[in-house]
């Protein structure tokens, strides 16, 4: 938008636009909060598994 169409709002109308700007940053802020939750719980659960299989391999090579 150019300067001059916010020059006609007035400040109620400006104020809504406030808000709903902020409202979208927080979206988009929580949705890659979201997303990197998500990542890092595969992440936990990849390497959970590669350490069950390493204790696993050292238990059978010990116990032979």
């Amino acid at each position: 938008m150019d300067k001059k169409d916010f020059q006609d709002l007035n400040d109620e109308q400006l104020s809504e636009l406030k808000e709903s700007i902020e409202g979208t940053i927080q979206d988009r802020a929580r949705k890659r909060k979201q997303a990197a939750s998500k990542k890092m719980g595969t992440k936990g659960v990849a390497t959970a598994w590669i350490i069950i299989a390493i204790l696993i391999s050292v238990y059978r090579y010990l116990s032979l």
